[in-house]
Protein backbone atom coordinates (compact mmCIF):
# COMPACT_ATOMS: atom_id res chain seq x y z
CA UNK A 1 0.00 0.00 0.00
CA UNK A 2 2.83 2.41 0.85
CA UNK A 3 4.43 1.63 -2.54
CA UNK A 4 1.28 2.81 -4.28
CA UNK A 5 1.19 6.02 -2.28
CA UNK A 6 4.89 6.60 -3.04
CA UNK A 7 4.23 5.98 -6.73
CA UNK A 8 1.41 8.53 -6.69
CA UNK A 9 3.54 11.10 -4.92
CA UNK A 10 6.37 10.52 -7.41
CA UNK A 11 3.97 10.95 -10.32
CA UNK A 12 2.58 14.19 -8.85
CA UNK A 13 6.11 15.51 -8.22
CA UNK A 14 7.07 14.83 -11.84
CA UNK A 15 4.14 16.93 -13.09
CA UNK A 16 4.84 19.80 -10.72
CA UNK A 17 8.53 20.28 -11.56
CA UNK A 18 9.21 23.07 -14.06
CA UNK A 19 10.73 21.83 -17.31
CA UNK A 20 12.39 25.05 -18.42
CA UNK A 21 15.61 26.54 -17.14
CA UNK A 22 15.20 28.69 -14.02
CA UNK A 23 16.01 31.89 -15.92
CA UNK A 24 13.76 31.25 -18.96
CA UNK A 25 10.32 32.75 -18.48
CA UNK A 26 9.01 32.94 -22.08
CA UNK A 27 9.08 30.71 -25.15
CA UNK A 28 8.42 31.12 -28.89
CA UNK A 29 4.86 29.97 -29.53
CA UNK A 30 4.45 26.62 -31.31
CA UNK A 31 3.04 27.69 -34.65
CA UNK A 32 5.92 29.81 -35.99
CA UNK A 33 9.57 29.83 -37.03
CA UNK A 34 10.95 33.33 -36.68
CA UNK A 35 14.14 35.32 -37.08
CA UNK A 36 15.96 37.02 -34.23
CA UNK A 37 16.48 40.65 -35.35
CA UNK A 38 19.27 42.98 -34.21
CA UNK A 39 16.74 45.77 -33.57
CA UNK A 40 13.00 46.31 -33.00
CA UNK A 41 11.88 45.96 -36.66
CA UNK A 42 12.54 43.95 -39.78
CA UNK A 43 14.83 46.69 -41.06
CA UNK A 44 17.62 45.45 -38.78
CA UNK A 45 19.91 42.56 -39.69
CA UNK A 46 18.99 38.99 -38.81
CA UNK A 47 21.04 37.49 -35.99
CA UNK A 48 19.70 33.97 -36.49
CA UNK A 49 16.54 31.95 -36.27
CA UNK A 50 14.53 30.82 -33.26
CA UNK A 51 12.81 27.41 -33.44
CA UNK A 52 9.21 27.11 -32.34
CA UNK A 53 9.05 26.10 -28.70
CA UNK A 54 12.59 27.29 -27.89
CA UNK A 55 12.95 28.79 -24.41
CA UNK A 56 13.80 32.51 -24.32
CA UNK A 57 14.54 34.99 -21.57
CA UNK A 58 12.27 38.03 -21.85
CA UNK A 59 14.40 41.07 -21.03
CA UNK A 60 11.22 43.15 -20.44
CA UNK A 61 12.14 45.82 -23.01
CA UNK A 62 9.48 46.70 -25.63
CA UNK A 63 9.60 48.91 -28.75
CA UNK A 64 7.25 49.02 -31.76
CA UNK A 65 5.51 45.73 -30.87
CA UNK A 66 8.90 44.02 -30.48
CA UNK A 67 10.35 42.47 -27.33
CA UNK A 68 14.03 42.18 -26.48
CA UNK A 69 14.95 38.56 -25.64
CA UNK A 70 17.96 36.32 -25.08
CA UNK A 71 17.96 32.80 -26.54
CA UNK A 72 19.59 29.58 -25.29
CA UNK A 73 22.76 30.34 -27.27
CA UNK A 74 23.21 33.66 -25.44
CA UNK A 75 22.24 35.85 -28.42
CA UNK A 76 20.31 39.01 -27.54
CA UNK A 77 17.87 40.29 -30.14
CA UNK A 78 14.30 41.34 -30.88
CA UNK A 79 11.17 39.43 -31.90
CA UNK A 80 7.52 40.44 -32.18
CA UNK A 81 5.68 40.44 -28.85
CA UNK A 82 2.82 38.40 -30.33
CA UNK A 83 5.19 35.44 -30.81
CA UNK A 84 6.00 35.14 -27.09
CA UNK A 85 3.97 33.15 -24.63
CA UNK A 86 4.54 31.98 -21.08
CA UNK A 87 4.64 28.39 -19.94
CA UNK A 88 6.04 25.19 -21.36
CA UNK A 89 5.90 24.40 -25.07
CA UNK A 90 4.05 21.44 -26.55
CA UNK A 91 7.47 20.13 -27.64
CA UNK A 92 8.36 19.68 -23.98
CA UNK A 93 4.88 18.73 -22.74
CA UNK A 94 4.13 15.90 -25.19
CA UNK A 95 7.15 13.74 -24.19
CA UNK A 96 6.38 14.37 -20.52
CA UNK A 97 2.74 13.42 -21.00
CA UNK A 98 3.68 10.30 -22.97
CA UNK A 99 6.11 9.23 -20.23
CA UNK A 100 3.50 9.89 -17.55
CA UNK A 101 0.98 7.92 -19.62
CA UNK A 102 3.38 4.95 -19.85
CA UNK A 103 4.06 5.14 -16.10
CA UNK A 104 0.33 5.28 -15.37
CA UNK A 105 -0.31 2.28 -17.61
CA UNK A 106 2.43 0.34 -15.83
CA UNK A 107 0.95 1.25 -12.45
CA UNK A 108 -2.49 0.31 -13.71
CA UNK A 109 -1.24 -3.12 -14.82
CA UNK A 110 0.51 -3.65 -11.47
CA UNK A 111 -2.53 -2.67 -9.43
CA UNK A 112 -4.80 -4.83 -11.59
CA UNK A 113 -2.56 -7.84 -10.95
CA UNK A 114 -2.56 -7.11 -7.23
CA UNK A 115 -6.34 -6.82 -7.26
CA UNK A 116 -6.71 -10.17 -9.02
CA UNK A 117 -4.44 -11.80 -6.41
CA UNK A 118 -6.42 -10.27 -3.55
CA UNK A 119 -9.76 -11.48 -4.91
CA UNK A 120 -8.78 -15.07 -4.10
CA UNK A 121 -7.91 -14.28 -0.45
CA UNK A 122 -10.12 -14.43 2.61
CA UNK A 123 -12.84 -12.08 3.90
CA UNK A 124 -10.33 -10.09 5.99
CA UNK A 125 -8.77 -8.66 2.84
CA UNK A 126 -11.97 -7.24 1.34
CA UNK A 127 -11.17 -3.70 2.50
CA UNK A 128 -7.76 -3.91 0.80
CA UNK A 129 -9.44 -5.02 -2.41
CA UNK A 130 -11.81 -2.04 -2.28
CA UNK A 131 -8.87 0.37 -1.91
CA UNK A 132 -7.06 -1.24 -4.84
CA UNK A 133 -10.20 -1.01 -6.96
CA UNK A 134 -10.54 2.69 -6.20
CA UNK A 135 -6.92 3.26 -7.18
CA UNK A 136 -7.42 1.32 -10.42
CA UNK A 137 -10.45 3.46 -11.24
CA UNK A 138 -8.51 6.65 -10.49
CA UNK A 139 -5.57 5.49 -12.62
CA UNK A 140 -7.95 4.55 -15.44
CA UNK A 141 -9.46 8.04 -15.32
CA UNK A 142 -5.98 9.59 -15.28
CA UNK A 143 -4.96 7.34 -18.17
CA UNK A 144 -7.98 8.42 -20.21
CA UNK A 145 -7.36 12.10 -19.44
CA UNK A 146 -3.69 11.82 -20.46
CA UNK A 147 -4.61 10.02 -23.68
CA UNK A 148 -7.07 12.80 -24.52
CA UNK A 149 -4.42 15.48 -23.84
CA UNK A 150 -1.86 13.74 -26.07
CA UNK A 151 -4.45 13.36 -28.84
CA UNK A 152 -5.49 17.01 -28.51
CA UNK A 153 -1.88 18.23 -28.74
CA UNK A 154 -1.20 16.07 -31.80
CA UNK A 155 -4.41 17.30 -33.49
CA UNK A 156 -3.49 20.93 -32.75
CA UNK A 157 -0.10 20.43 -34.41
CA UNK A 158 -1.72 18.83 -37.49
CA UNK A 159 -4.23 21.69 -37.73
CA UNK A 160 -1.45 24.26 -37.59
CA UNK A 161 0.43 22.55 -40.42
CA UNK A 162 -2.78 22.24 -42.45
CA UNK A 163 -3.68 25.92 -42.10
CA UNK A 164 -0.18 27.07 -42.93
CA UNK A 165 -0.17 24.87 -46.03
CA UNK A 166 -3.58 26.18 -47.07
CA UNK A 167 -2.47 29.78 -46.67
CA UNK A 168 0.66 29.12 -48.72
CA UNK A 169 -1.32 27.36 -51.48
CA UNK A 170 -3.90 30.17 -51.58
CA UNK A 171 -1.20 32.82 -51.78
CA UNK A 172 0.49 30.92 -54.63
CA UNK A 173 -2.79 30.61 -56.50
CA UNK A 174 -3.52 34.33 -56.08
CA UNK A 175 -0.05 35.33 -57.35
CA UNK A 176 -0.49 32.96 -60.32
CA UNK A 177 -3.80 34.61 -61.28
CA UNK A 178 -2.35 38.10 -60.95
CA UNK A 179 0.66 37.27 -63.14
CA UNK A 180 -1.55 35.60 -65.75
CA UNK A 181 -3.71 38.71 -66.16
CA UNK A 182 -0.96 41.34 -66.23
CA UNK A 183 -0.80 43.16 -69.60
CA UNK A 184 2.15 42.13 -71.71
CA UNK A 185 4.11 44.73 -73.73
CA UNK A 186 3.56 44.57 -77.49
CA UNK A 187 6.61 43.76 -79.56
CA UNK A 188 7.54 45.91 -82.53
CA UNK A 189 8.16 44.30 -85.83
CA UNK A 190 11.60 44.74 -87.17
CA UNK A 191 11.87 46.23 -90.59
CA UNK A 192 15.30 44.94 -91.49
CA UNK A 193 14.33 42.30 -94.05
CA UNK A 194 16.22 41.93 -97.30
CA UNK A 195 14.66 43.69 -100.21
Amino acid sequence: MSKRISAWLLCLAAFSLPSMAAQANSIVSEDIFIYLQAGPSTQYRILGSVRAGEALVDLKERQNDYAKVRDEQGRTGWIKVEYLKSGPSFRTRVPQLEKALADTRQQLATITEERDALLGNSQEQRSTIQNATQQVDQLSADNERLQQEVTKLKNNERFIWLTQGGILAGAGLLVGFIIAYLPRPKRRRRNDQWV
